[in-house]
C-alpha cells in the first residue's frame, strides 16, 4: 500500500513538472512575437513620419514653383507707332454755273424724239422712276438668228400707227395695279430731248389710257439735264436737219 502511494504520487510530480515547464515555453515564444510586433510598428511608424516629411517638402516645392509661375512678367516698354498724317479728301466743289448752264434744262412735259423710228411724242418727266416707258401695243416677243427680239406698235398723235422690231436688251419686273409684278420686255434706242441726244433703256406697256405715252426716268436724266417741274416745254425743238441717225 505504501508502494502504490508513493508510485503515485512521483507520477503526479512527474506529469506537474512536465505541464508547468511547457507553460514557460509558450508565454516565452508570444512575447518575442510581441516584442518582434512593437519592433516592427516603430519601425513602420518611423518610416511614415519620414514619407510624411518628405511630401510636406514636395509640396512646398509645387507651392514655391507655382507662385513663380503665377507672377506675370514685367510688361516691355510701350513702343510708340509710328505717326502717318494722311491728308483728308478734298470735298466736292460745288457746281458751277457754267457746268449748270452744260446741262438741258427740261420740264414736267417736254417733246422726245425717236430717231429710229422717225417720230416725236409728248414725255412726262417722272424723277420718281428708274427707267423710262415707252407707250407699246400688241407686243409680241420672238426669236431671230438665235437672239430674242420684241415686234410691237408705237400710235403717234399725228400719224398712223408703226410697227417696230427691235432686239430685246432684257426684262424687267414691274408691279401692276394689285400689288403683283410682271414681267415686261425692255429695249434699248436713241432719244433726243432738246440738245441732248443718247441712248436709253425704254421698257414697252400699254399706256393707251394715260395723257403721256412716254415716261422719262431718273435714268435718262442724269449728269445730262435739270428740272424744273413749275414749267413745260423748255428744251429747245429738235431741228430735222441736225438729226443723225
Amino acid at each position: 500500500m505504501y508502494r502504490r502511494s508513493l508510485l503515485v504520487l512521483c507520477v503526479a510530480a512527474v506529469f506537474l513538472t512536465g505541464c508547468a515547464s511547457d507553460y514557460r515555453v509558450v508565454q516565452t515564444e508570444q512575447l518575442d512575437t510581441l516584442n518582434q510586433c512593437a519592433v516592427a510598428a516603430e519601425h513602420n511608424h518611423q518610416q511614415m513620419l519620414l514619407q510624411q516629411q518628405q511630401l510636406a517638402g514636395r509640396v512646398d516645392e509645387v507651392l514655391q514653383q507655382l507662385s513663380a509661375q503665377q507672377t506675370p512678367p514685367p510688361p516691355p516698354p510701350p513702343q510708340c507707332p509710328e505717326v502717318t498724317y494722311i491728308a483728308s479728301p478734298q470735298a466736292e466743289a460745288p457746281p458751277t454755273p457754267s457746268d449748270a448752264a452744260a446741262k438741258q434744262l427740261v420740264g414736267a412735259v417736254e417733246q422726245v424724239h425717236f430717231e429710229a423710228f422717225g417720230v416725236t411724242l409728248p414725255a412726262r418727266i417722272d424723277t420718281g422712276i428708274a427707267t423710262a416707258v415707252l407707250d407699246a401695243r400688241d407686243i409680241q416677243p420672238f426669236e431671230r438668228n438665235s437672239e430674242d427680239w420684241v415686234r410691237f406698235t408705237i400710235h403717234p398723235e399725228n400719224g398712223e400707227p408703226q410697227q417696230i422690231e427691235r432686239k430685246l436688251t432684257r426684262m424687267a419686273s414691274v408691279p401692276v395695279v394689285n400689288g403683283e409684278a410682271k414681267k415686261r420686255p425692255v429695249i434699248s434706242t436713241r432719244f433726243t430731248l432738246g440738245r441732248v441726244s443718247q441712248h436709253g433703256e425704254f421698257i414697252l406697256m400699254d399706256r393707251s389710257a394715260t395723257d403721256y405715252p412716254v415716261l422719262l426716268g431718273r435714268l435718262a436724266l442724269r449728269d445730262v439735264m435739270i428740272v424744273d417741274v413749275s414749267r413745260e416745254n423748255l428744251a429747245p425743238a429738235r431741228n430735222p436737219q441736225d438729226e443723225s441717225q
